[in-house]
């Protein structure tokens, strides 16, 4: 196993002593944040050096339903969050345990970052300036040549856990042990300075919409949104060219320089993301009358 030269608490200064960590993890409708929304966070505040802790955890009700393939990796139903707070209330909530100068920690840190961003830009607000590190940047430069960074065998692979509920305190807890393990075979000080200097760093100011224009050939999408019409488009698939489905549009989002279309999708009976670069043709389709 590993062994360092010097011991956790004495690489840990009296510069880090007093610097607070959150390691948190959230648990959503989905995977793309313009388009999904939160379900749950969890957090654990602590300081190197200290065995004391602090923790946070809400479920959030996300103003949508869950859909079921996403129910059977988290498990968290909508019965569960009916009567929740919504994320205008959980993230100042949140912001408030974390408070200005913590650095927040994650695993695949873009993710939970792009979700609080999307979030918070819904309500008109903004998380300011902490820093965001990621324990899967982390632990490949710690531990190199290990055979998988995910978060469950990482945990299997130092003892710390043998199985993932997916949950978000579970998971920050676990992210918190990772920082912590880190920080012990670390061959620098897990310092401010040396944690924004050795690691990547984030912020969640990044991750903004920039509200760009979506381009005059699909203002017709934009109207079946507004009017919650159904469309038949022919998405463009690598292999097997042009497929026609038929859609309920949601919104355009853009990230980066490309718009994608969130719409129900009936052939799956799911919301399902369309890159609207692959949308090779599009029409809108009168709305059925129900049958007398």
């Amino acid at each position: 196993m590993y062994h360092s030269h010097m011991t956790a608490q004495a690489k840990n200064d009296s510069l880090n002593a007093e610097q607070t960590f959150v390691a948190f993890d959230t648990e959503t409708t989905g995977v793309w944040a313009p388009a999904h929304r939160l379900v749950e966070i969890g957090a654990i505040k602590f300081r190197l050096g200290d065995n004391t802790v602090q923790q946070f955890q809400s479920l959030i009700q996300p103003e949508r339903s869950i859909p079921g393939e996403v129910i059977e990796i988290h498990g968290i139903t909508d019965d569960m969050v009916a009567a929740s707070p919504t994320a205008e209330t959980v993230l100042d909530q949140f912001m408030t345990f974390c408070g200005q100068d913590s650095v927040l920690i994650a695993h695949n840190v873009t993710f939970d970052i792009s979700f609080l961003a999307c979030e918070l830009e819904r309500y008109g607000k903004s998380f300011g300036n902490n820093l965001f590190l990621d324990t899967l940047d982390i632990c490949q430069r710690v531990f190199p040549d290990l055979e998988s960074y995910s978060l469950l065998s990482l945990a299997q692979h130092f003892n710390l856990a043998s199985s993932q509920e997916h949950r978000a305190l579970g998971d920050a807890s676990l992210v918190h042990l990772l920082f912590m393990l880190a920080a012990e075979h670390s061959t620098i000080p897990f310092t401010p300075h040396n944690l924004e200097s050795h690691f990547a760093v984030y912020h969640a100011h990044d991750w903004r919409d920039e509200q760009r224009p979506v381009p005059d050939q699909y203002t017709p999408l934009l109207t079946a949104i507004d009017n919650a019409g159904r469309v038949k488009i022919a998405y463009q698939h690598r292999s097997l060219g042009d497929q026609w489905r038929v859609v309920r549009p949601i919104g355009i989002y853009s990230l980066g320089s490309r718009f994608y279309l969130h719409a129900f999708c009936e052939k799956v009976q799911a919301e399902r993301t369309f890159r609207l670069d692959r949308v090779s043709a599009f029409e809108i389709l009168p709305e059925e009358t129900p049958e007398n």
